[in-house]
């Protein structure tokens, strides 16, 4: 008998059918993948930006409550003369300035059209001052700031008896400072003419200074820091603190003025950068004990 020989195998269609069939599973798993992947980063950009605010919650309630007790009108005749009108708005404004200040410019996120936005600030307590760079000076691949004097920013610190100019690449700094002088320094808001130019040159002792946010992986700044006029007790005169501020990654093209997602995506969907983007903000408020300093103030 004779046996015929039968091939078996895939025709080019099969095999093509199930080649495409593969492709779209691997296309599927690799999508799902980066998705779960984005979602990760975002959480981890998120944790990082509520975990580091409540961080500088507490130690802002911390120096806030070992602060020393002043009363306003105390606090505005050291500066200003009782019968002048810087005095008479000083006290109208609860001697805010003596606590806070900030500085503005025009930033344009981007390319995009320039808007008003912090750009540096103080902020003092009577035992410890903080200085801080907003991520609009920090980030100039994302950010040009104009219209902002040149000096805005920068500090010296006192080597021998002279001052000396320090790198104003800090974040948010931590300085003893029991006068407030980083913001009597240059205290012109309550007057109608200052020098532009070296105006925010703030001076103070080396080694005195901590730097609360160190560069990370998340690589977080502030856009933004708000103080409100403290409330300063009639009797006790001790001052009740409230504050906000707006915590974020440095990347991912944040825009604070921004409505709906604050991080800018990118419209080709590619850059990384949006990411990691994460931003919050955050209010709190602390009431002074009226602790004395090691001066007696």
């Amino acid at each position: 008998m004779k046996t015929r020989d039968i091939k078996k195998g895939f025709t080019m269609v099969e095999l093509s059918l199930a080649l495409i069939f593969i492709s779209i599973i691997l296309i599927t798993i690799a999508w799902l993948t980066m998705h779960v992947t984005t979602i990760y980063q975002k959480g981890l950009a998120m944790k990082a930006v509520n975990s580091t605010a409540k961080e500088l919650i507490d130690d802002f309630s911390r120096a806030i409550a070992a602060s020393p007790a002043f009363t306003v009108e105390t606090q505005c005749s050291s500066k200003y003369n009782t019968t002048t009108a810087m005095y008479t708005q000083c006290v109208m404004d609860n001697a805010r300035k003596f606590s806070y200040q900030q500085n503005y410019g025009m930033v344009s996120i981007k390319g995009a059209d320039p808007k008003l936005l912090p750009t540096n600030g103080v902020f003092c307590t009577g035992r410890y001052s903080y200085l801080w760079n907003t991520a609009y000076v920090l980030n100039s691949d994302d950010y040009q700031v104009t219209n902002i004097a040149n000096n805005k920013g920068r500090f010296f610190v006192r080597e021998g008896g002279s001052p000396k100019l320090k790198s104003d690449n800090y974040k948010l700094l931590k300085v003893q400072d029991f006068d407030r002088s980083l913001c009597t320094q240059h205290l012109r808001m309550y007057s109608y003419s200052y020098n532009q130019d070296n105006d925010y040159v703030l001076d103070f002792d080396p080694g005195t200074e901590v730097e609360l946010l160190d560069t990370t992986d998340n690589d977080l700044a502030l856009y933004d820091m708000t103080m409100f006029a403290p409330t300063i007790h009639k009797v006790t005169s001790a001052g009740f603190y409230s504050g906000t501020f707006i915590l974020a990654t440095l990347r991912g093209g944040v825009d604070i003025n921004a409505t709906g997602d604050f991080c800018t995506e990118p419209p080709d969907g590619l850059n990384t950068d949006f990411t990691y983007c994460s931003i919050n903000k955050f209010n709190f408020s602390m009431r002074a004990a009226g602790e004395k300093t090691s001066t007696g103030k």
